[in-house]
This record gives C-alpha cells, sequence and structure tokens, in this order.
C-alpha cells in the first residue's frame, strides 16, 4: 500500500466555499478512497449510487468510479476525513487481501466509533508531518484499521499459503491496452475523439475494444469519457467567470442543453446549482487592478 493523500474537510458548506475533495472526480487505476464523515448533512454521490451522510458513516469508493459530496446547504455542515491510497494487486498478497475485501464490502458502514475518528486524525497528521518514517507508520495504521473494518472470511483462498498462478498474457495485454485508452482519454478530453477511433489507436477492433474495456472499468468507452468531460467542466465552473454555454463549447457538447442534461445526470445537480453549491470566493466582477487596491 501507498498512502496518496490523507485530508481533513471541516465544515464544508453548500454555497459557501469551495472543498477540492468534495468535487466530482475519479482517481486513477488502483487508488482507492475511503471517506469517514465526522459530522453533517449532505448527499455522497458514487457511480451510479446515491448514500446519505450522516455522521459515523463511512464509504469507499474504487479506481476509475467518479463521485461527489454534496453538502445540503440548509442543514449541518459536513466534516469528514479523505485517505487516498493506491494497492499492488498484483504482488503484494496484503493489498490484495485488502482490494478483496472493499470490492466485497460495498454497502455503507456505519461506525459510531470515537476510535476511529482518532486514528483517522493520526494518519493525516502522520502522512502530512513531513518525516518519512512517519509516513510510512500512516500506511500501516491504516492497513490496521481496514482490516478491522472490513474482516475478511476465514475460508477466503487468498489467506491459503498458496503460489498463485501467473496471470494470463491475453489479460495482461487487455489492461496495458486499456490503461492506454485511459491515458489518451484524459489528454484528448475536450476533443471529439470517437471510439473507433481510440481501438484504432490501441490496436484492436472496435468491439473487443468496447468488451475489454466495460470488463477493466466497468462502463462503456463513451459513458468515461462523458465523465471525463464532466469532472473538467466542475473544475472550471468553480474557478473561472466563465459562462456554462462556454464550458458547454470547450468540452465539445453539441449544446447547452445536452451538456447541462449530461451534466445533471452524473453530478446529481445543474451546471448552475453545482457552481453555487461549490463557488470560489473569486470576484471576478471588479477589475483586478481594484481588487489589488483594496488588498493594499
Amino acid at each position: 500500500m501507498k498512502l496518496l493523500d490523507a485530508v481533513f474537510v471541516y465544515h464544508l458548506v453548500g454555497h459557501e466555499r469551495v472543498a477540492w475533495h468534495g468535487r466530482y472526480h475519479a482517481h486513477s487505476c488502483n487508488e482507492y478512497e475511503i471517506h469517514f464523515f465526522v459530522n453533517g448533512d449532505g448527499t455522497f454521490l458514487c457511480g451510479k449510487s446515491c448514500s446519505v451522510i450522516t455522521s459515523g458513516r463511512l464509504l469507499t469508493v474504487s479506481p476509475l468510479e467518479f463521485h461527489s459530496i454534496i453538502p445540503d446547504a440548509k442543514k449541518r455542515p459536513v466534516s469528514y476525513y479523505a485517505l487516498l491510497f493506491k494497492l499492488d494487486e498484483t504482488g503484494n498478497e496484503t493489498d490484495k487481501l485488502i482490494a478483496s475485501m472493499l470490492s466485497k464490502n460495498r454497502n455503507v458502514v456505519n461506525i459510531n466509533n470515537r476510535l476511529l475518528r482518532i486514528q483517522c486524525e493520526e494518519i493525516t497528521e502522520m502522512f502530512n508531518s513531513g518525516e518519512p518514517s512517519l509516513k510510512i507508520s500512516a500506511e500501516h495504521l491504516l492497513i490496521s484499521v481496514l482490516f478491522r473494518l472490513f474482516p475478511i472470511e476465514a475460508n477466503s483462498p487468498l489467506l491459503e499459503q498458496k503460489e498463485q498462478p501467473p496471470t494470463g498474457k491475453t489479460r495482461r495485454t487487455n489492461h496495458v491496452q486499456v490503461t492506454k485508452a485511459l491515458a489518451i482519454m484524459q489528454v484528448n478530453v475536450c476533443e471529439a475523439l470517437g471510439v473507433d477511433e481510440m481501438a484504432r489507436i490501441v490496436g484492436i477492433s472496435m468491439g473487443h475494444f468496447i468488451r475489454v474495456f466495460r470488463r477493466e472499468v466497468k462502463m462503456s468507452p463513451h459513458q468515461y469519457i462523458m465523465r471525463l468531460k464532466i469532472e473538467g467542466a466542475t473544475g472550471l465552473l468553480i474557478s473561472t467567470p466563465q459562462t456554462i454555454e462556454e464550458i458547454s463549447e470547450w468540452f465539445g457538447f453539441k449544446n447547452q442543453f445536452h451538456f447541462s442534461r449530461v451534466f445533471k445526470k452524473c453530478t446529481g445537480l445543474s451546471p448552475s446549482q453545482y457552481r453555487k453549491t461549490y463557488v470560489q470566493t473569486v470576484d471576478f466582477a471588479r477589475p483586478r487592478n481594484e481588487r489589488d487596491k483594496q488588498n493594499v
């Protein structure tokens, strides 16, 4: 396991400020994230599922799953820990066990436990300490926490000390092709890159490409590229004064109506609602020189 990020987001409030970790986004291959909500009210969107945020609730996110946190503007602000980590599922037995546990425990876990909050705080502090030894300690503590939260079945074949058969050549090839396609999509998110062209670039037929992509990513190539576009659009909505129409054109949507329909399907909010919920406190209305004068 490699711990990539550990943060505590305090009082994420609708209509007041943006929290970068709460935006609509997905993580890379082999990257998992857990969210432990200390308090607050809101909604957690992950893929096609929607969960209510309550105190003591822990939610997991698998690789490539698009997710976001929508705080309820009329209720208590949301405070939570977010721990992002990467697993090596090819050679590390502990990481294989953790990946198996997380894949089989997709349901919400309710943890009204003060000890878990203390442990999340310890992990966050050690990770952000700047000390390499403490970062390693944070990773080991997180492993311990995960094994207590998601106990693996005693008869699981993963616990048997047997040499695992090597992964087939075909499966490795498919994984490499999908990984290459994901990188191409990321770079060309603003372009009108068709599925047939992506299949040609990675060197396989379109039908085979769609099948292996869906098997690896759990969605079609078209669905994934649409979610990448929406992820990019959320960043522009909360950090620039660009209009919704301009953002729609920037990411190659047919029109603003089509963009708004896809945006709401992915995030649960219209583009204008999203901008109000995750607005960044920057005054775009006045010229920059006037803002600078006020700050002198």
